[in-house]
């Protein structure tokens, strides 16, 4: 990598996400921490996502936390309007790699030209691609790692061949260092050996044969969350944790009005008047994140478990966007709807952390997603996990048997079901029963380390100000004392 001149301007910051819900918000909380260090932020994202989120902001209420202080570009992805919800994976990350690729690297050399002079890129998951362009520009890189520090060193294990981490048998244990014993149903999903998803396997593990090219590895999580899984990445590429990123405003407070991510992909619905009407931990909120798509019959199950309950729900059931304006409420059993008014709301999208923040919300059955758990935990709420692939069966696990905030339901059937009298059983062991009560005294405890994470101090904190001033002495030309 060539040497940096010296200068004197402010230190400019690219973040560029993968394209997808899960990948903006927590690159985007970050962008936030990082403006009162005075440094200069643009958010990059390509095209057909920004007309995604223009369209989900159009008639909505005015955002509570405009992003005044972030500069947005974007760039092309090489999608037409007509495919801009393609579903050829291996097509959109093709186009994303060259068309993207391109656009992004005349992005940086016009920046550069116009007195913008940039100092650092922060790409992530699923982008190993941007470090040769770095390399090329000679501009030193981070590495922003969207899911948990247990998950990064899984991968790494795995793709340098030092340890075991996945065999032929279902239940046989998985010993990494500083990690709890891993069943082969724990560990993320492209890595079961049944998985024929080899692209997804190719996708994820390809990130780290560029890692050596960045400079820092970030990571959204916390000290004290994944304290051993942080050590045992110590002796080969260590992870700095700068999490939980999520609104300010639910959770260190230093900031009141981040209320929102401010980077919706679909229409939000206002379900605060709805929860308002609730008693205290009454609610069980459902959602399945951006990208989970359950089978009809799953939704049916599911639907019919929630009634038999007794309890009131919030479910989020989002658009097929194939079938534009049909809300995918069109699979739930018939007269369900009817037969739960007034104790049960579906919408297609809401504002999830506002949603488990709400003091009637008692439980959150969930996909376990990263950005999902991480939520879950930073507001106490216990969780029922439905993991469906990728990393959500090792949070489910982490879930279950290290934090102790919830219980995971199994695809036991040979349908791969989920069966109604399973989820019923779930939301009462967690809404009515003692053992229910331990979950969400566990979950508590989480929320408070989590907030002192990041509150000024805080291990996360002090790792965000530690880089902020590293990326600033790099800028200048000075030696600074945090880089290692």
């Amino acid at each position: 990598m060539g040497t940096v001149e010296h200068s004197t301007e402010r230190p400019h910051l690219v973040l560029f996400p993968f394209p997808a819900q899960g990948h903006i918000n927590p690159l985007m909380e970050f962008a936030k921490r990082l403006v009162p260090y005075n440094l200069h932020v643009t958010f990059v994202v390509t095209q057909s996502i920004r007309e995604r989120m223009l369209e989900a902001q159009k008639d909505a209420a005015p955002a509570t936390s405009p992003l005044t202080d972030i500069r947005i570009e974007t760039i092309s992805d090489g999608l037409s309007p007509d495919n801009g919800e393609a579903k050829d994976v291996k097509m959109v990350i093709g186009l994303l790699r060259e068309v993207g690729g391109r656009a992004f690297e005349r992005l940086i050399e016009k920046l550069n030209s116009q007195n913008q002079r940039v100092s650092c890129i922060v790409y992530g998951s699923l982008l190993e691609w941007v470090p040769h362009i770095a390399n090329k520009l000679s501009i030193p890189c981070a590495f922003f790692w969207t899911q948990s520090c247990a998950v990064y060193s899984i991968y790494y294990h795995y793709h340098n061949g030092l340890g075991h981490t996945a065999g032929d048998e279902a239940e046989k244990e998985t010993p990494i260092s500083e990690l709890p014993l891993l069943c082969q149903s724990d560990l993320p999903s492209f890595l079961h050996p049944s998985d024929v998803n080899q692209f997804g396997k190719q996708l994820v593990l390809g990130q780290f044969t560029t890692i050596s090219l960045a400079t820092w590895i970030l990571g959204n999580s916390y000290d004290e969350l994944e304290t051993s899984e942080i050590k045992s990445m110590v002796p080969f590429i260590p992870i700095r944790t700068v999490g939980p990123l999520l609104p300010s405003a639910f959770l260190d407070g230093s900031n009141p009005q981040d209320r929102d991510v401010g980077a919706h992909l679909c229409k939000t619905t206002n379900c605060m008047d709805w929860l308002n009407t609730k008693e205290d931990s009454t609610v069980v909120y459902v959602s399945f994140g951006s990208i989970v798509v359950l089978s009809k019959d799953q939704i049916s199950e599911i639907a019919l478990g929630l009634k038999a309950s007794g309890q009131s729900f919030l479910w989020v059931i989002r658009p097929d966007h194939k079938k534009e304006e049909t809300s995918g409420i069109q699979d739930l059993p018939e007269g369900f709807l009817e037969k739960t008014a007034g104790r049960g709301l579906v919408v297609p999208w809401c504002p999830q952390m506002a949603v488990l923040s709400h003091p009637s919300v008692g439980m959150f059955m969930t996909h376990c997603g990263w950005n999902s758990t991480l939520e879950s935990l930073s507001s106490g709420v216990p969780v029922v996990s439905v993991p469906q692939w990728s990393d959500q069966t090792t949070n489910s696990k982490y879930i279950e048997d290290v934090w102790k905030t919830g219980i995971r339901l199994n695809k036991c059937r040979e349908d791969r079901l989920i069966v109604r009298e399973e989820v019923e059983k779930s939301i009462r062991t967690v809404m009515e029963s003692e053992f229910g009560g331990e979950l969400r005294k566990n979950a508590m405890q989480w929320k408070t380390l989590a907030k002192k994470a990041v509150v000024k101090g805080g291990s996360s904190d002090k790792n965000i100000e530690d880089f902020a001033k590293e990326v600033i002495a790099r800028n200048s030309g000075t030696s600074s004392p945090f880089i290692i």
